[in-house]
């Protein structure tokens, strides 16, 4: 049914669902003190990182950052649209969903669906000609000469347009002047002055382009040998706007798994050639460059993505083009990367080549959005003279500009006048203009399906002063993280478990002050609770305590300890035989106890 799903009905939906029979009824939880944990389900991992909270209704992964609400756990899990996964928690708890009534998008979703079906018969004619026709031979040397197995090509449903100039006329027409007005609507059919018609598509390797909801709207279609043009793309529909679909996200989201960057190629079979290779999570434009309006589609999913170029002049420049397009877009917590192939390479050959892991090494040195700004700039000017460095800050000023006012902005506003050695004039006179021109009011944002809920509030303080205390003396000096063993043992708290990733992300990359260590947890459920214990800390004049963190390490590692000597313990009251392994370390475990209370006897009296 058609129109926009009201937010009070979601809000009364969220307060009836209970997030943990949600997740539980699709990932086996576990008790672990208030909350319940898990191994994740959208990244592969040995020991749980993934924790649900009943009393904030979140859950949250520690290891890739997934987190939300009941409805975005199913929208993530079970691979549906926002407007499919309230259907089926509403389905679940008895409710009917309302709508509200656009008679126009009624209209108009009425009478483009005939189209949507056309689109979908020749899809399925496609397959079954790759399947069956007498020269598909040709097409499937094609696609295995490329890498491709058969399964990756019936999950991107890949099929063949026979040559010949009425194949799919003949088998979807067939004398009904309606469908073949349908399909001349929808670009299948070129019609000519005298009002015959032909097939657009004719001896072509077919990729069908899906929408959001998986329905087929275009397509894309790649000669078997040299012959121009290599793709040759459907035009412009009612149902289809190339500047405004990307190929492949459809099938990157129906894999079940947790989504946290996209990269951006630029042809169907690189898709395609990654995804066969597990890179699900690659998309193309289609003929076009990507737009602001692909980037906010893709940023809604996930907080980063990679553009992938060639590294020659042409492809530098087109980085240059994409630069511009992403940088009015990056919020705080979003990022944008620039990857440059090998010369010769595209990222079929290359995957092909080098395999995934290689493949993803790549991807993750790739250069971050600033790294490449300045470089690419620092290659226009001779930078290792005055003025022309008074050429690279007027070249920056507008480029950081456009950034929207956050964290990032300022940062790179720092990192030039690092590079010039000065204040750079030229941002500040565009700062100046700006505040002087009137405020306009902001665009609605464009929606994919209804508005996602607002991000549950940051957790609640649980009774647990020395982890909160640590967490302190981290914010205020991150490097007490350096040189820190973490225990082997489950976190008992949320503070603990939070101590424990704190510390983890610093070690994998040091900060210097709390602002570095907020921004790392930029667009989690947490963020908030570490902006308020570094203001806290800042208040009070907390000073940095390195015991005050490896107290509570060495707490959760007694407690690891007394765990297991109380499980050998066990194994002993119930007269079951220890190892002679089993009976050293419960001898090894015996002693430390006795010297830990030696210890804390000697602590006391003194």
């Amino acid at each position: 049914m058609a129109g926009r799903i009201p937010q009070s009905f979601i809000d009364e939906l969220l307060a009836r669902v209970d997030v943990i029979d949600v997740v539980d009824s699709r990932v086996k939880l576990k008790k672990t003190g208030k909350n319940y944990s898990a191994c994740c389900p959208f990244h592969n991992e040995n020991t749980p990182s993934f924790t649900v909270s009943p009393d904030k209704q979140f859950y949250y992964c520690f290891g890739c950052g997934a987190s939300g609400s009941a409805l975005k756990f199913v929208m993530e899990f079970d691979g549906l649209s926002f407007p499919d996964a309230v259907e089926k928690l509403a389905e679940q708890t008895g409710l009917q969903v309302p709508r509200e009534q656009n008679d126009q998008l009624v209209r108009q979703q009425q009478q483009n669906q005939p189209l949507y079906e056309r689109l979908q018969d020749a899809s399925q004619f496609f397959q079954q000609m790759l399947r069956q026709h007498p020269e598909r031979q040709r097409a499937i040397d094609y696609l295995q000469q490329r890498g491709l197995s058969g399964k990756a090509a019936k999950f991107f449903a890949i099929g063949y347009a026979p040559p010949g100039w009425d194949n799919l006329m003949q088998a979807l027409v067939n004398g009904d002047k309606e469908r073949q007005r349908q399909l001349i609507s929808n670009g299948m059919l070129i019609e000519k002055e005298d009002g015959r018609c032909y097939d657009r598509f004719r001896d072509r390797i077919m990729f069908p382009i899906r929408d959001q909801r998986g329905r087929t709207i275009a397509f894309g279609g790649r000669v078997l040998g040299d012959e121009k043009p290599k793709y040759l793309n459907s035009p412009e529909t009612p149902v289809f706007q190339k500047n405004r679909e990307l190929y492949g996200l459809f099938e990157a989201r129906k894999i079940r798994q947790k989504l946290t960057r996209f990269v951006i190629v630029e042809g169907y079979m690189d898709v395609v050639a990654l995804a066969e290779y597990g890179i699900h999570y690659a998309v193309a434009t289609l003929g076009t460059a990507t737009s602001e309006h692909h980037l906010l589609r893709l940023f809604r999913i996930v907080p980063e993505v990679i553009f992938c170029f060639d590294g020659d002049e042409a492809g530098r420049n087109a980085a240059a083009r994409a630069m511009e397009t992403v940088l009015p877009v990056l919020e705080d917590g979003r990022q944008a990367r620039f990857l440059f192939l090998p010369d010769g390479e595209d990222p079929d050959s290359l995957v092909r080549r080098e395999g995934k892991n290689a493949f993803e090494q790549r991807l993750n040195e790739s250069d971050h959005l600033p790294e490449f700004l300045f470089k690419h700039l620092k290659q226009q000017v001779d930078f290792d003279t005055l003025d022309g460095k008074a050429r690279f800050d007027q070249l920056a000023a507008p480029l950081i500009a456009r950034l929207p006012q956050g964290a990032l902005r300022d940062l790179m506003k720092q990192q030039l006048q690092n590079e010039t050695g000065v204040a750079s004039h030229a941002l500040q006179k565009l700062e100046q203009q700006a505040a002087q021109q009137p405020t306009e009011e902001p665009l609605p944002m464009e929606h994919e399906a209804h508005a996602m809920p607002p991000e549950p509030p940051a957790m609640s303080r649980p009774q647990d002063v020395g982890a909160r205390q640590a967490l302190c003396s981290l914010l205020v000096q991150p490097a007490l993280a350096n040189g820190l063993t973490l225990p082997d043992t489950e976190a008992q708290s949320e503070y603990e478990r939070l101590l424990i990733e704190v510390i983890r992300k610093l070690q994998q990359s040091p900060q210097k002050d709390s602002i570095g260590v907020i921004i790392q947890w930029t667009g989690s459920p947490y963020q908030q609770e570490l902006k308020q214990l570094a203001e806290q800390a800042e208040q009070q004049q907390q000073l940095a305590s390195a015991s005050a963190v490896k107290h509570v390490l060495e707490r959760m590692d007694t407690r690891r300890l007394d765990d297991e000597w109380q499980q050998l313990q066990a194994k002993l009251t119930n007269h079951t035989p220890l190892s002679d392994d089993e009976k050293q370390r419960l001898r090894q475990l015996s002693k430390e106890r006795h010297q830990r209370h030696r210890k804390r006897t000697s602590i006391y009296q003194r």
